[in-house]
């Protein structure tokens, strides 16, 4: 059997591959979220987990804006769901944290 090219679809090489894209636009989403848990545990004393609060919806946010801004729609809800989870596990242990001091 031949293997046939679709004409009409995309270049592979043209298309990143998931893997990289992975790493490109979820990493990032995780680091603002520990930075952001890390200010919030050394910098605030009274309204701890309303700060904690909005350090995972602006990680959620740029998740979603750099999702958008890779411009692939293949795995789109995957990366999105993945930099999110990984989000909330920071937020989550930081939330404990600050339960515990």
């Amino acid at each position: 059997m031949s293997e046939t090219t679709d004409p009409v679809g995309p270049d592979p090489e043209v298309v990143p591959s998931q893997r990289r894209l992975r790493l490109t636009s979820v990493v990032p989403v995780w680091l603002l979220a520990v930075v952001g848990s890390v200010l919030v545990l050394t910098l605030t004393q009274k309204d701890s987990f309303a700060w904690l609060l909005l350090v995972f919806v602006a990680a959620v946010f740029v998740s979603f804006v750099l999702q958008l801004a890779t411009q692939t729609k293949d795995g789109l809800v995957e990366r999105i769901s993945i930099a999110s989870s990984g989000s909330f596990v920071v937020v989550f242990v930081t939330a404990l944290i600050l339960l515990v001091r």
